[in-house]
């Protein structure tokens, strides 16, 4: 997993190797650029790359998240199990196979 402190700097290294990655999780608020406008920018690049929206903010709904091109909300703070059960819904894992798929699978993450 790759960390970022903004999201410009997570969309150049996610433009610079886009098949480098299996999802992504962002919040919504961020400096500089919104979770919302982000997700946008991802999926001109990758139209299909699955991107988690965890926020605490709680002024955004499940609905409105993927109604936003977001694959789920996960809402802050979460514990890992949540973590993975909302990858798990949105399609990216199977956590029957956990164990040596998430450590395997690069993900990007924005603060």
């Amino acid at each position: 997993m790759r960390c970022f402190q903004s999201a410009r700097e997570a969309l150049r290294a996610f433009a610079a190797a886009p098949g480098d990655y299996d999802f992504i999780v962002t919040d919504l608020e961020m400096p500089g650029m919104s979770g919302i406008e982000f997700c946008q920018r991802l999926h001109a690049l990758v139209p299909r790359i699955k991107v988690l929206l965890a926020s605490g903010s709680g002024i955004i709904t499940g609905s409105e998240a993927k109604q936003s091109g977001f694959c789920g909300l996960l809402p802050k703070p979460f514990p890992l199990p949540a973590l993975l059960g909302a990858l798990e819904t949105a399609g990216v894992i199977n956590q029957r196979h956990v164990g040596h798929q998430a450590a395997s699978m690069p993900a990007l993450a924005t603060a």
